[in-house]
Formats: structure tokens, sequence, C-alpha cells
């Protein structure tokens, strides 16, 4: 059995979603499961960084256009020496050298820079071509060269896709903003139908399981609800499917519209199974198993390495109008009034930073408010003792699983679905009523009076309430969700992992 995951996304801003593949990735990882993640369209090289700094593993990346020519694998192994050889350098031409990158120039002063990898030490993931220091091109490789991209004035042009022996076996080409897809005899005039021909390439098994984690406007998506192959297909919910009033997230339009070609449906939570087996019901579509499966987990509970910093509050999100971290600035500034040791830092990137950091401003809470940015919070959460969101829906929410995981006490809204899951009401924390028709200054009221009654409290024991729960999503109680899922889906065939 092999569990596809579509699609690693390029060319969109790194979210949650990223960071739940990953998850998955480790916990299949874990069970000896045989994953494969899918690129349907070409990284560009901070993209595949960027997936691989999550946790991916080369060997477990799956590059669709690849699929075309008889490369066997995607991982580096052409070390600098390799092709110090083949390009005939020599220590004369070297200009420059650090830890990422080295730098030739030849007589004629055009340059190349071998940019190496840095999980497989002393291999080349690309090289850059430079004609009077203008990129005209860069070839990647694994074992031998994989693909090459020409530009022009700094833009992709042509991309090629290299058999083995160096022949090209499937080409691409930019006509204005569109593209043409050469794989011989046939030239390809939508991308709809190169994926068409790369899901025929993977020879799909019964055994096998799709995961489609992101369906909308796809071009991936029609080519997967029409395959022929037996294998299984499976819908991951990533976002709200059906909001407050009644109506359909369009995301999921298509999802719903032929809902009856999946064989299952997963969600992160067992709140937003209950929903969409009800929103399966109105729309006819009944009889399809839906299975909840965290996606994220925990290494492990991460203690506070001292005293929690007094009266101090975080938050940690995209910084995303759908965040609301303007209203979270706004309780935190009306619970200063009577609190006026609060100190509340927000973690994180996006583009609210300016209005947010304006907000601040406006509301003179310079001295206590804070834009740190990103961070890797890991260690960051046990200096805190609670943790506000202020979001009005989350599916899952893994900043909440992680300060839970470090035993912070939480305090947001009463809204689907992550709240509810990991906000234990006058446990670990405090949940404030919540509907999309209630006025911002009272959910701001509420909540900031909530945040001086948690300060008021003694939070010993909500510490402990959070790492309590929190133990639910460490790496072995995933990993048994996981399990047991696979075996009532049949996909292991009665094999035990």
């Amino acid at each position: 059995m092999t569990i596809y995951t579509f699609n690693l996304l390029v060319g969109y801003e790194p979210n949650g979603v990223d960071v739940a593949q990953a998850s998955r990735a480790k916990i299949l990882r874990g069970l000896g499961v045989t994953a494969k993640f899918v690129f349907t369209t070409w990284p560009t090289p901070e993209k595949l960084a960027y997936y691989l700094s999550l946790g991916h593993r080369d060997e477990e990346l799956l590059f669709a256009h690849l699929t075309f020519t008889d490369q066997k694998t995607s991982v580096p192994q052409k070390t600098v020496g390799d092709l110090q050889m083949e390009f005939q350098l020599t220590r004369l031409d070297t200009i420059e050298k650090t830890e990422g990158a080295i730098r030739y120039q030849f007589a004629d002063k055009n340059e190349l820079t071998f940019h190496l990898d840095p999980y497989h030490p002393d291999c080349v993931r690309y090289v850059d071509y430079l004609l009077a220091g203008n990129m005209i091109k860069r070839e990647y490789y694994g074992a031998c060269k994989l693909a090459t991209e020409y530009f022009q004035y700094g833009r992709i042009l042509r991309r090629t896709y290299h058999n083995q022996d160096g022949s090209i076996a499937f080409e691409e080409l930019r006509l204005g903003e569109s593209w043409l897809y050469k794989l011989e005899p046939e030239v390809l005039t939508n991308h709809t139908e190169v994926m068409r021909r790369f899901l025929l390439q993977l020879s799909l098994k019964e055994e096998d399981l799709i995961l489609l984690d992101r369906a909308s406007r796809m071009d991936f998506a029609r080519p997967l609800l029409e395959k022929d192959a037996p294998s299984k297909l499976a819908m991951v919910f990533h976002s709200e499917h059906e909001f407050e009033n009644g109506h359909l997230n369009y995301e999921y339009y298509y999802v719903f519209k032929y809902a009856k070609r999946f064989d299952y449906f997963i969600t992160a939570t067992d709140l937003q199974k209950e929903v969409l087996e009800q929103t399966l019901a109105k729309q006819g579509c009944k009889g399809i198993p839906i299975y909840s499966i965290p996606v994220g987990h925990l290494e492990e509970l991460t203690e506070s390495q001292g005293d929690r910093s007094p009266f101090s509050v975080l938050t940690a999100s995209r910084l995303d109008p759908r965040k609301r971290v303007d209203l979270a600035i706004r309780v935190v500034a009306q619970a200063h009034e009577q609190l006026p040791a609060l100190q509340f830092d927000i973690y994180g990137k996006g583009g609210e930073a300016d209005n947010l950091r304006h907000l601040i401003q406006e509301l003179a809470a310079q001295d206590y408010i804070h834009l740190r940015g990103h961070a890797d919070l890991q260690q960051i959460y046990p200096c805190y003792q609670v943790y506000l969101t202020t979001s009005q829906w989350e599916t899952f929410g893994l900043t909440l699983m992680e300060a839970a995981g470090a035993g912070l006490v939480l305090l947001g809204f009463d809204a689907r679905y992550g709240n509810p899951t990991f906000i234990k009401e006058g446990e670990n924390g405090f949940l404030v009523p919540y509907s999309e028709i209630m006025p911002e200054e009272q959910l701001v009221k509420e909540l900031a009076e909530k945040l001086v009654q948690l300060f008021e409290s003694d939070l010993v024991p909500f510490h402990q309430a959070s790492y309590d729960l929190a133990s639910s999503y460490l790496t072995s109680n995933v990993q048994e969700v996981w399990k047991e899922t696979l075996m009532e889906m049949g996909q292991l065939g009665g094999k035990e992992i």
C-alpha cells in the first residue's frame, strides 16, 4: 500500500496545511507505511527547501513531471567533485565558497554557482548559469540531471525534464501567460491533461489511498475524481465547510457536488465530523465513512524551565484578517486597564502586520503589546502563562495544540472547531460565547473580563489540565489513530503494522 498526498502547494504563502502534511509524513513514517507527497508543479528551490525544513524527506517526495522520465530517484547524489569534473572546473575557477554555495568564474566573466544541499553533505541540489550577471539557466540534480529551466529577463520560458542519459522526456513551454506541454508525440494545452497522464504513470492499486488536501481550483482534482484506477480516494477537510449561516464554503463546492466519488472523508476533530455528517445528510449523501484524525502531533510535552513570566500572554498565527488578531489587541488593551503589568506578544508574519502595528499605536499600547515576527516557538511557549486566540473558527488549531502541550492556559471564543477541542471551560481556560452576529464590542469586553479573571485565579491547575489534554496528541497516540483508521478502511489488507 502507498498513501499519496495531493498536493505540496507551490506559489502560495506557507500555511497550516503544510504543517499538517509534514506531521502526517512523520506519523506514517513511524508506522512503516509507504507515503508519497506529490508536487503537481515544479517547486522553486526556496519552496522545496521550505517543505524539507518542515520534516519531509527527499525519498518521500514525488515530482509529477519526473514520472514521464526514466529517473529512479530525485535524491541529490551528485557531489561537488563529480560536477567539477563534468564542467572541467579547477580550483583556480573558484571565486567564492560559502556553506551553501560555490561560485566559479571563467575568463569571459561568465559564472556557474553550485548550490549545495544541506541534507546530503557535499551534494549539489542545483546549478545556476549566469551570463553577464544575468540568470540564463538552472539545472537540478539527483543521481543525474533531473530538470533544466531556461530564463529570459528573470522569467522562466522553458523547462525540460530529462531521462538518465540526458535526453528530454517532457517539456514545458511558456506561451504568453499560458503554458504548452510537450509529451511525445503529443502537445498538451492544459495542465489538467498532464495530470491525467501522470495518474496513469502511478499504476494505482486497490490497496493504495489518495488523500486530497486541496481541491478548490486545482487542475489535478478532476482527473482524480474521474480516475478508473481501483485505489481509494479521501478528502481531508482543513477548513470550515459549512458556515454558521448555513452557507457552504466555496472551497468545497465540487467536493459536495461530487461527494459520491469519494470513498472517505477525513476531519481533524470529532466536532467537525458531527457537523459534516449533518451537512452530507442535507445534501442527500449518506453512507460515506467519515474519520476524525488529528492533523498535528506533539513529539513531547514542553515543560517550563523556570517560572513563567508573570502576566504574560501570547498568540501565534499568520497575520491574516481571518485570524482577527486585531480583536486580541483590543482585548489586551482593555484588560490592561485593570492589569497594568500585562504583557502581550504576537508571533507570526503576514499582510496584516502594518494594520496591527497602527492599531497598537492608536491604542498607545506599544509598551506592552509587541509584534515579534516569526519564531521557533517550542521553547518560547513555556515562558508564557496564557495563550489568547481570537480566530473566529479553526478546524483544528495547531498552535492551540502546541500551546496546550506547553501547559499554557487557553482563552478564546466558543467557535468551531479547534477552540472547544483544546479549551475545556474552567479546566485549562475559558471559552467566551460567540456568534457571527454578536457585536465586536461585546466580544472584546467579555474576553477582556475573562482574561482578568484568569490572572486573578490560581493558574497552576490550569497549566496541569492543559498538559493532561495535550498528552492525547503525543506521537504514539496519533499513530494509533492512524493505524486504527487504516485498518478500518481495509487499506492494510488485514496486516498489522
